[in-house]
């Protein structure tokens, strides 16, 4: 038998079983209890320290347990009374630990104040007096969700409030009425939490009945319904209040702010301790003083209160009712880009903002005239008009990092090539006639000079180069495949911020060189897909600076004209571009009576023009004397305007009376592709070539899908179309887009089967010609031909229009219909 006698200090063995007394309910703790009462003989503080013996087990390793081997909780260790589940004060993890906002301030506290701590469920009901009666026996603080008191229990301490919420309105942003909740009237729908402090607090100190008040199963469905205008306010704690108001301050408020005058009432909560603890109610307000001053307890109740309690989701916020930003201009657009890859196609919308995120070697300037952008120059041109040398500017970067180099240029009209976009495999030499441009095409020359190869003349080729196909852009930043959802940009006015579902924003590019620079820093694009909320954005809310594209040409009227106030001064400014549109005739000139070229004149002279826009489309198209709309340089009237005598004349010459009228029928798209009015726009035009006495009409409609099979098998010998198609630019900004494709292979696509030796010469002329000013008369005496000959007759042009808030100005559309960012400016 191996014995060990081991002195021990009463007095010791006494503290311990008070420590295991009051950690009881801690595993670890009952298993040193039970060791600790085997090896306690007696416990009593006055008596002397006295040996204990501890017999060994047999038979020969003796396993002695001794106060030195068992773990003895440390002085700063302290046990905290709490209630749980209790959320989000209090609950359980899935291995049955305590966690939540009271858990997390715990542990801030402990680090700051060097405790360990033990959280033990209690019941509620008696733990104060518990704490009271028998201070630092079974725990020596609560916390549980427990509220301040004006005068502490007996025996009892508070420390200074750890938590303080108070119950506060949240309102929309523009709302006028409502300064405090006394303001809160019969016939106000009030939203809170069901079941929530909220609630208690609406019916009882603001006396609201079911008929004001809905309650609703989380606090983001009431704050959805407020910003969807079905609630006047919502009584929410100041946490959410503050998270929901910080998040949407351009739709969100609280009523008198932040601070405590907006609380409607408030609770604090605190941590109590037995009054005589006075070293832990130290250590315990000391750390909550700094916790309160950095902010972290305020951080962990926004966690706990808000993001986590409620679960909060994104609601949608709907407008700004406090304006646009001023360093920030909103545009509204019906729509949104399918694409911002350059090699991309093309249309209205995503053309234009490529326009202004990207730029060309050369651009369109104020007037529409092509100069040079990251080309330093304008090229040299070789005396076949095949090769054209650019040198380029220096000290240009993309919004990447990487500098402009001629390497940029080529890869990307290399790029362009490969994915098949038909602006550059068109026009850039192909020798085996594969229908993609050759690899050497597009040559470095040196790091900035490149040199393009056409594979014929192509006099407007530089028009070409201001398209988002010829863009330069980062081989850092895209990849060789097609990317549609591309926010590389290149070296334009604005680079790309962020672009989501409904919106893209646009910061100022400092490394853009032309001029001048960029009026906005911030540009931002809402996206929209209903007309109504697009103009109740601009109209009610002012949450958009302006409204372009999609915006109809009634409620352009309407809001052009708007005056609300009556002191003679429009509501808002109307702003109109270049066409971009134009609509016409063609005629299947290889079957009678549409061979005959005095037919297709009298038709010319017959029609009314100003009729057409003013009675039919009431302004909302323009009357068009040429191929080409007015605003296209190189445009000539050449069009005769409308005289009745010299129609019936004409038709007489060709052998047609009143006595021998000549039947015709016109098709018309009947399916809206162009526009509502189509069919009164036909029918508008069979009157007028009636009132000639001679031509008898007969208008027959077909819907898009029908009318183009029937036009490309020629089928219809004559018919009413527009150009280009509808939501399209034209390919390049030159007459040539708005003419070429109606003169050659005419035998295809629209099928006119027109055919002229001395259009054709005119056009090789035109191709051949790289002096604009030599070039723009030859464009004359086409137009001059074209009144004559009539590939198509051209009826009337729309241009573009747009209305914004009487602070903006500068709005500038070039002839390809797209808008200039960087021009656009804005008052206070």
């Amino acid at each position: 038998m191996i014995k060990q006698n081991t002195n021990v200090s009463i007095d010791a063995w006494c503290l311990l079983q008070e420590r295991c007394m009051k950690l009881q309910r801690s595993v670890k703790t009952i298993v040193l209890c039970l060791i600790l009462l085997v090896l306690v003989v007696g416990c009593r503080r006055d008596e002397p320290e006295t040996a204990v013996t501890v017999p060994a087990p047999e038979p020969t390793q003796p396993q002695i347990a001794t106060p030195e081997t068992a773990e003895i909780p440390p002085d700063n260790f302290i046990v905290i009374a709490t209630d749980a589940p209790n959320e989000p004060f209090t609950s359980f993890d899935p291995f049955g630990k305590i966690i939540g906002l009271n858990e997390e301030i715990m542990r801030n506290i402990a680090a700051l104040s060097d405790l360990e701590y033990e959280f033990v469920v209690t019941p509620s009901q008696g733990v104060l007096e518990a704490l009271a009666n028998n201070p630092n026996q079974d725990f020596d603080a609560v916390m549980s969700s427990l509220v301040v008191a004006d005068t502490p229990p007996k025996g009892i301490a508070f420390t200074e409030p750890y938590l303080e919420i108070g119950q506060v309105l949240l309102v929309l942003a523009d709302e006028q009425e409502i300064a405090s909740y006394a303001d809160i009237q019969p016939g106000m729908l009030v939203g809170v939490k069901e079941r929530s402090e909220a609630e208690k607090v609406a019916r009882t100190l603001l006396g609201l009945t079911d008929s004001d008040l809905r309650p609703f199963p989380g606090v983001t469905e009431a704050v959805q319904a407020l910003v969807n205008e079905e609630l006047r306010a919502v009584i929410v704690d100041n946490y959410t209040a503050t998270y929901f108001a910080q998040t949407y301050p351009e739709q969100l408020k609280i009523v008198n702010g932040n601070g405590r005058d907006a609380w409607i009432t408030g609770k604090a909560y605190t941590i109590a301790v037995a009054a005589t603890n006075t070293d832990l109610l130290e250590k315990l307000n000391t750390a909550i003083q700094t916790l309160k001053n950095n902010q972290t307890i305020d951080d962990l109740a926004t966690q706990w209160l808000v993001l986590t309690s409620e679960n909060i989701a994104q609601i949608d916020p709907g407008e700004s009712r406090v304006g646009t930003p001023a360093d920030e201009l909103v545009i509204g657009i019906l729509g949104q880009p399918d694409n911002l890859d350059p090699a991309g196609s093309s249309d209205l919308i995503n053309w234009e903002i490529k326009n202004n995120i990207m730029s060309g070697l050369y651009t369109l300037n104020s007037q529409n005239e092509i100069v040079p952008l990251l080309a330093s120059d304008f090229p040299s041109i070789s005396a076949d008009g095949l090769e054209y040398t650019i040198r380029l500017r220096r000290g240009l970067n993309f919004p990447d990092g990487t500098t402009f180099t001629a390497d940029d240029v080529k890869w990307a009209i290399d790029r362009s090539a490969r994915l098949g976009n038909f602006l550059v495999n068109a026009f850039l030499k192909d020798a085996n006639e594969d229908n993609f441009a050759d690899p050497d095409a597009v040559q470095v020359v040196n790091d900035f000079t490149v040199k393009i190869v056409l594979q014929e003349p192509t006099g407007y080729f530089l028009s070409l180069l201001a398209t988002p196909p010829y863009f330069p852009v980062s081989s850092e930043c895209f990849g060789e495949a097609y990317d549609p959802t591309s926010t590389c940009g290149g070296i334009g006015p604005y680079t790309v911020v962020s672009w989501d579902a409904d919106r893209l924003r646009l910061q100022a590019n400092p490394e853009w060189p032309g001029t001048p620079a960029p009026a906005f820093e911030k540009i931002q694009l809402r996206f929209y897909d209903d007309v109504t909320r697009m103009r109740r954005s601009l109209v009610d809310f002012q949450s958009v600076d302006m409204i372009w594209t999609g915006l109809p040409y009634g409620d352009y009227v309407e809001l052009r004209d708007l005056d609300v106030t009556g002191d003679g001064t429009p509501d808002f400014r109307a702003w109109s571009g270049p066409a971009v549109f134009k609509s016409y005739l063609i005629f299947e000139q290889s079957t009678d009576p549409w061979d005959d070229e005095r037919v297709r004149q009298a038709v010319a002279y017959a029609v009314d023009r100003e009729a057409l826009s003013q009675e039919i489309f009431g302004g909302e198209r323009l009357p068009l004397y040429s191929p080409v709309p007015d605003a296209v340089p190189g445009h000539v009237a050449t069009l005769p305007q409308r005289d009745l005598t010299q129609a019936r004349a004409l038709l007489q010459a060709a052998g047609y009376s009143q006595s021998k009228p000549l039947a015709i029928t016109i098709w018309y798209v009947n399916d809206g592709r162009y526009t509502p009015l189509e069919e009164a726009y036909a029918s508008a035009i069979k009157q007028q070539l009636e009132e000639t006495g001679i031509f008898q009409v007969t208008l027959s409609g077909a819907p898009w899908e029908i009318f183009q099979t029937q036009i490309f098998s020629c089928n219809y010998p004559a018919y009413l179309i527009g150009w280009p198609s509808p939501g399209k630019p034209v390919d390049f900004p030159d007459v040539l887009s708005w003419t070429e494709f109606f003169v050659q292979n005419t035998d295809t696509g629209f099928c006119s089967n027109y055919e002229s030796r001395e259009m054709d010469d005119l056009l090789e002329k035109i191709r051949e010609e790289t002096d604009t000013t030599a070039r723009f008369a030859l464009y004359a005496d086409m137009q001059e031909l074209w009144a004559e000959e009539l590939p198509t007759l051209d009826l009337t042009q729309q241009p573009r229009w747009a209305i914004s808030l009487p602070t903006v100005d500068n709005v500038q559309v070039d002839a390809m219909g797209f808008l200039h960012y960087e021009l656009l400016t804005k008052s206070e």
